[in-house]
């Protein structure tokens, strides 16, 4: 009578679900270590791209790249002195900055 409509018991269910599933995701983030390393993008037709990586976990990373450009869904981030050769998924990406997770083969 007043308001909203109540939405459907499964539509319901469905939005708890997914707000549970988003906290357990924060909750279970991996611990983050901030870096400042030069690394490199190479992407599936060989090309590479010099980065900076800011901070690396268990799980992933974040970079920054100097040329703006739309990144491809899949990458592989190189950095010698941390001895990472990854494939990596790119989760995110905006303005030159990019959130990477490491895809285990």
């Amino acid at each position: 009578m007043f308001g909203k409509a109540k939405p459907p018991q499964d539509q319901l269910a469905e939005r708890m679900r997914r707000a549970v599933a988003r906290k357990i995701r924060q909750i279970e983030r991996a611990v983050r270590q901030s870096v400042f390393r030069q690394g490199a993008l190479i992407l599936a037709d060989g090309e590479k791209h010099p980065v900076a990586v800011k901070d690396i976990s268990a799980t992933g990373a974040r970079i920054e790249y100097f040329v703006r450009r739309e990144l491809p869904a899949f990458v592989t981030l190189v950095e010698p002195t941390l001895r990472i050769k990854s494939r990596a998924r790119v989760v995110w990406q905006r303005e030159g900055v990019a959130g990477l997770a490491f895809v285990r083969d």
